[in-house]
Order: C-alpha cells, then sequence, then structure tokens
C-alpha cells in the first residue's frame, strides 16, 4: 500500500527548477524514502543504491566523467554509507553548462550531512520526510490543521472552528482512524501495513533493536552501547517532559555531558525533537529549559513498554508531533514552542503564525473538554509579544464547542480531516 506524502508534490516542483540540480532527501530509517523516490522519480530518474558492499564498490569505482557521459538524472540512495562520492557528485553538478539533475537520500543525518556541508555547501536544497503523519493515512489533501496555522484574526479562527462542526462521513472517519494508529503504533509505513496488532509490535521492537540501540550507536561513535540504550529508555519514559539534564543524567546512570550528547544524537537521526521553550515577556517568570517529544509514539512505547491506551503525555506528544511534522515538512514559516511559568501555568504548544500572532493549545487525552481546560490558554497579553488570536482545547472526543473569551474545544481528528 503506498501512501502519498505531502513532500512528493513539494521535492518533484523543486526538481523542475533550478535549485533541484542537486536535492538531498533524508530523515530517519523506514520512513519511506526510497518508496517516495522510486514511485515519484523513476523514471526518467535512474536508481543507484549503496546499500550493499560489493555494488558500492563498484560505483564508487566510477569517475564523475563516465557518470556525466550517461546523462541522468540519477537517484543516490544510502549515500551516507559512501561519503567519498559526494566529491563525484560535486563534480558532476560543477560541470559547465551540466544538466545533470541528482537526488541524494540517506537516513544518517550525523554522516550525511556532514558530508554535504563539506563538499556540496551551496549546491544542494535539503528536505526532510517524516513518519507517516494522521493527515497522510486519512488521504486529506489539505488538512483542516493547514488553515488554522494560516489565520491572522480571530474571525478567521472562528470561522474554520465552525467549519469543523460540520465535517462527517468517511472523510472524518479516515481522520479518526489515522490518528488513531499514530496513537496506538505510530506512523512508520512497514507497521502501517502490517495487519496483526501482536506484528506491528514485533517490527517495532527489531527497529528498535537494530537500528536504535545499533546502528545509531555506530554513527554517533557511542563507546558503551548499554549506557546509550538506557538513556533511550529513560528519554522515552520522558516524553512530553521538561528536560531536566542532571535529573534525566541521574536516572540513566551517566554524566551530565554524556546524556546530553546521546539525547542530541537521537535528535540528529529525527527520534525525537526538542521543543523549545517560549521566551517573551516577563522572561524572568518563565521556564526556559525545552520539552523533549518523540516524533514516532510507536518507537516512544516500544521503548517505554507502554501498550495499553496512549496515556496524556503520549497523546500530547502525538499532537505536537503532528504539527511539527506538517510544518518542517511544507515550510511553513510557522514557530512553535511552548509555554510554562515559575508558578505552575502551561500552554502545551504556541504556534507564532506568519502573520506574529499565536494560537495556544491544550491537548487533552480525554474525550470530553470543559471550559475549565482552557483556563491556561486565557491573559496571556502580559506573556506574548504578538496577539492572542484563540485558545485551542484538543480533545479525544467528538463535540466541537464555542466558548467565551475565544476558547475553542475540537476533535483531534478533525484537524487531520479535508477541509475542501
Amino acid at each position: 500500500m503506498y501512501v502519498r506524502r505531502f513532500l512528493a508534490p513539494i521535492l518533484r516542483d523543486l526538481s523542475e527548477t533550478p535549485l533541484g540540480h542537486g536535492l538531498i532527501l533524508t530523515g530517519a530509517r523506514q520512513t519511506g524514502k526510497t518508496t517516495l523516490l522510486r514511485r515519484e522519480f523513476v523514471p526518467p530518474y535512474e536508481y543507484v543504491s549503496f546499500d550493499e558492499l560489493l555494488t558500492r564498490e563498484t560505483i564508487m569505482r566510477r569517475p564523475a566523467a563516465q557518470w556525466s557521459r550517461r546523462d541522468g538524472p540519477f537517484i543516490f540512495d544510502e549515500v551516507q554509507k559512501a561519503p567519498a562520492f559526494l566529491g563525484t557528485v560535486k563534480a558532476l553538478l560543477d560541470e559547465p553548462d551540466a544538466a545533470a539533475r541528482v537526488i541524494l537520500s540517506g537516513s544518517a543525518q550525523i554522516q550525511l550531512l556532514a558530508g554535504v556541508r563539506e563538499t556540496l555547501a551551496g549546491r544542494v536544497v535539503t528536505r526532510e520526510l517524516f513518519p507517516l503523519s494522521a493527515a497522510e493515512l486519512a488521504g486529506a489533501g489539505h488538512p483542516l490543521l493547514l488553515d488554522l496555522l494560516a489565520c491572522s484574526s480571530t474571525d478567521e479562527v472562528r470561522r474554520i472552528v465552525e467549519t469543523a462542526s460540520f465535517l462527517a462521513g468517511d472523510n472524518l472517519a479516515r481522520a479518526r482512524q489515522g490518528f488513531a494508529q499514530v496513537l496506538a503504533t505510530g506512523g512508520m509505513p512497514a507497521v502501517v501495513a502490517l495487519g496483526k496488532t501482536e506484528h506491528r509490535w514485533i517490527w517495532i521492537e527489531e527497529y528498535c533493536q537494530s537500528y536504535l540501540q545499533r546502528d545509531l550507536a555506530d554513527l554517533g561513535r557511542v563507546g558503551d552501547l548499554e549506557d546509550f540504550v538506557r538513556l533511550e529508555k529513560v528519554a522515552a519514559v520522558r516524553t512530553a517532559s521538561t528536560i531536566n539534564f542532571a535529573d534525566l543524567a541521574r536516572d540513566a546512570d551517566l554524566a551530565p555531558l554524556t546524556a546530553k550528547k546521546y539525547l542530541r544524537y537521537l535528535d540528529l537521526s529525527y527520534q525525537t525533537f526538542q521543543l523549545e521553550a517560549f521566551r517573551g515577556r516577563g522572561s524572568d517568570r518563565l521556564i526556559k529549559a525545552p520539552r523533549l517529544h518523540f516524533t514516532d509514539l510507536g518507537v516512544q512505547r516500544a521503548l517505554s513498554r507502554w501498550r495499553e491506551g496512549a496515556n496524556g503525555a503520549q497523546v500530547e506528544t502525538a499532537f505536537v508531533s503532528e504539527v511539527h511534522k506538517l510544518v518542517r515538512t511544507l515550510r511553513l514559516g510557522v514557530e512553535l514552542s511552548y509555554l510554562r511559568t515559575k508558578d505552575g501555568r502551561e500552554v502545551d504548544l504556541l504556534t507564532r503564525l506568519p502573520g506574529g500572532g499565536y494560537l495556544a493549545w491544550e491537548i487533552k487525552a480525554a474525550e470530553r473538554a470543559a471550559p475549565v481546560d482552557g483556563r491556561h490558554l486565557r491573559g496571556l497579553a502580559d506573556l506574548l509579544d504578538g496577539p492572542l488570536l484563540a485558545g485551542l482545547v484538543i480533545h479525544q472526543g467528538d463535540r466541537v464547542d464555542l466558548w467565551p473569551g475565544d476558547i475553542f474545544a475540537l476533535p483531534a481528528a478533525t484537524l487531520f480531516a479535508s477541509s475542501r
């Protein structure tokens, strides 16, 4: 089953511009990079993989001139396994009047992007592929979330929320199913394709062992794999929590600098991301440490050994990750952060929109929401450096509510349903 990715038309459009002579597609292993490239670009692109050792050595012996005579265009997959080949790519892209078009793909951001900085700086454009999103799983070409992230006034937000009240039928059912999948076992394409839940967990556990705990350790030059595995598991339990490196290091029995380094490796491999703390007015009242989130909830749940229904922290991580993936994929110009004051006031997600206004989000695991759930979303004017357009309470039920003070309650699924 091939699920159309939001990134596909973006890559295709780039490939047809002068910028697209050199493209790099990166992301975590098994997010579907090879499938996307072969489905969307072959033909006319010639596909070449460096995955197999003997083939890799044969390919690397070919000089740039030989590739030039073949005209291309080319896809070079798993290119991080042949860093010396980036010199050949540089020669291809630098030839006078060269029409060569090259797409590079690789999973190991630590190695791949280091090589790109040294060899291909200024010659390539990089894009990222994440696990399948709820909107992609729902087949929503233009999810309602995109409309909200493009708002410039409270009236616009209100109209979109009112639109959500009328979403129904297969459109909404697919969105519910898509987010339920993300919450249950994540969005890795191979997991989604498996029918039985027990088979999905077997695949995710193997993924954690074969990639997170071995390949990633090699990439990061982690000296003690057991230390790294402990850090992974401690981090997984702390998803949606503010990062305290001293506490993280203590629980993983590591030095704080080592814990910080290992967590950076998880970020670089797209397994986690850090949601920055909001730094606006009254900064002396604000917590400044970032918050940790896992990109794929299936991986988080396998590492934390949690197979029951998603808890509050996991629902928050899943929703924030959906916004993070959409913003990064489409390059929306939306800034993401969270807000927490020293006296305990907390906003799970703040989105600063391109027009300068803010949406404040409260994310609930419950199937119902009440006005009291939006209490932290009110009266933020003394902290924000732009207008607050609305507060949004996201829940897991099916009721849309408009409350006084421009606080709106929305079922999570409506945001991943198609609005057009």
